[in-house]
């Protein structure tokens, strides 16, 4: 029965370890921005010092030739309880990201709805500027007996045996530049990103990196816009695009969990909580287990 007591204690604490470890493990991750190399190691290196100082201890109770004495017992568990506590400021890193899941949510709707808009904008820009540029070259094309010089310059030297048909090629080639193929590409991948994060639990591991990859690149989606429609042929007048900033707030809920601080009241409870539920395969090795001779006396008589 004693046996079988410490094998359910020994159990349950390690239950209780592993979960508190992988919250720890999670606001390590979000602290490194979804890398998970570091987090893994320190992760590994607290369980390994925990269940190291915990068999030290059962083993220093039960057994006499191992016994390290009460002082060194006490060294141990301290150990113990300083891994709790240190661990108890990543804990606390993902209980704030828990208690921000719905803003995460939100805010990366904000996000994804923002890109399709810009989209939409940029594509409302470039079939506005096409229609402009067109309609100057027919213009351009009627006059060209009143201003030969300016048609000779525009349309003069354009493909096309008509100018309609030159009209239609110079607004396919200024279309190419203002929306080359490789725009489709990174729209897909815009979309991907935020589409992923958008469906993903803040328990999932991919989550900090998508938002991390979002954050990093919301600016430049619009900017890379507006480089592209910078360009311009002659006889238009016209400004780049312009697109307002991203309705997102990201940016600050990220900036709350890349920066560890000290723990909370509730990440010191549970540190507390577990290292008390730690302890209890020490205190229920029963000490006269190999504390007796060979001739049946307890040595603690």
């Amino acid at each position: 029965m004693k046996q079988s007591k410490f094998s359910f204690a020994a159990v349950f604490s390690l239950m209780i370890l592993l979960g508190y470890a992988y919250f720890a493990f999670m606001g390590l991750v979000y602290w490194k921005e979804g890398d998970i190399i570091l987090p893994s190691i320190l992760t590994a290196a607290f369980i390994a010092v925990v269940l190291l100082c915990l068999t030290i201890m059962c083993k220093s109770r039960a057994t006499r030739w191992k016994r390290i004495g009460g002082i060194g017992q006490i060294v141990f568990g301290t150990i113990i309880f300083a891994a709790f506590i240190v661990s108890a400021v990543p804990f606390t890193n993902f209980l704030d990201v828990l208690a921000q899941q719905k803003k995460f949510s939100s805010e990366i709707d904000n996000v994804l709805e923002s890109a399709q808009q810009l989209d939409a904008d940029y594509q409302e820009y470039v079939d506005q500027r096409l229609e402009n540029y067109e309609e100057a070259l027919r213009l351009v094309s009627r006059g060209k007996e009143m201003n030969p010089s300016e048609y000779e310059s525009l349309l003069g030297n354009a493909a096309g045996s008509t100018d309609d048909a030159k009209i239609r090629n110079l607004s396919k080639s200024l279309k190419r530049k203002l929306v080359p193929d490789s725009i489709a590409e990174v729209q897909e991948e815009r979309q991907y990103w935020v589409g992923t994060a958008n469906h993903m639990s803040v328990w999932n591991i991919m989550l900090p990196r998508n938002i991390a990859k979002i954050n990093e690149r919301v600016e430049g989606w619009s900017v890379n816009y507006t480089k592209l429609s910078d360009f311009s042929y002659a006889g238009e007048d016209t400004e780049p695009f312009v697109f307002e900033e991203f309705d997102s707030d990201l940016s600050t809920l990220t900036s709350r969990y890349t920066k560890l601080h000290l723990p909370s009241a509730l990440a010191i409870i549970v540190s507390l909580l577990c290292f008390a539920i730690m302890l209890l395969p020490y205190f229920m090795t029963e000490r006269d287990v190999a504390g007796r001779t060979s001739k049946g006396k307890n040595v603690y008589e």
